[in-house]
């Protein structure tokens, strides 16, 4: 079940989404007028894009983590909590190393697909310029506009960024390859110094 709520922003279009959040968060909706009684509003403002944006991207980060905690267990976190650490400190101790390379890979690959989202942002923003245009919609507004140069440049940008993520990516994958293959070699050496400590020792 959980699974298949995570694959929901894959398989829901982008505009759809943006429009649940509007139909959620609306000022004539119960939610979004309760909000904006409080002077707080999500539809047409940042804190909307956030939301659609979160909603697009989340899945990115959830499928590099579930499969290598899944992989890991939880024993090393159980023997924190046995020996007397609380929470906090098994997450920041225990859980989070072990965890940091796919965090970190899937922050990048939700950076790479928050920096192009256009659908669901372009339902929830409104469009109002120096407010709630992103990059991608400054994109299609200059291009409606007839401003082909301008249009042309921020999408050279936005392909620029996409090929730095990329970039970034590859470096922070080679260089875990390259600390796995360090430590692997050197438990093979304490391993080997083990068994030809124990072949030496008098029978």
């Amino acid at each position: 079940m959980v699974t298949t709520l995570l694959d929901l922003p894959f398989s829901v279009s982008p505009v759809v989404a943006g429009l649940m959040f509007v139909l959620l968060f609306g000022a004539n909706s119960l939610v979004g007028g309760w909000l904006e009684s409080l002077g707080l509003q999500v539809i047409f403002a940042v804190p909307g894009i956030v939301l659609a944006t979160l909603f697009v991207t989340f899945p990115f980060i959830a499928r590099e983590l579930i499969p290598l905690m899944q992989s890991q267990g939880d024993n090393e976190e159980q023997a924190a909590l046995t020996l007397g650490a609380s929470g906090w400190q098994m997450f920041w101790h225990v859980t989070l190393p072990n965890i940091k390379w796919a965090l970190l890979y899937g922050l990048i690959l939700t950076n790479a697909r928050a920096m192009g989202e256009f659908g669901a942002v372009s339902v929830v923003s409104g469009h109002i310029r120096g407010e709630t245009n992103t990059m991608p919609l400054l994109v299609e507004i200059a291009y409606n506009e007839y401003q082909f140069t301008t249009a042309f440049a921020l999408s050279s940008l936005l392909a620029l960024l996409a090929l730095v993520t990329l970039l970034i990516q590859q470096g922070l994958t080679a260089l875990q390859s390259r600390k796995y293959k360090q430590a692997k070699s050197q438990t093979d050496v304490i391993t080997m110094t083990q068994t030809q400590t124990e072949t030496s020792l008098p029978s």
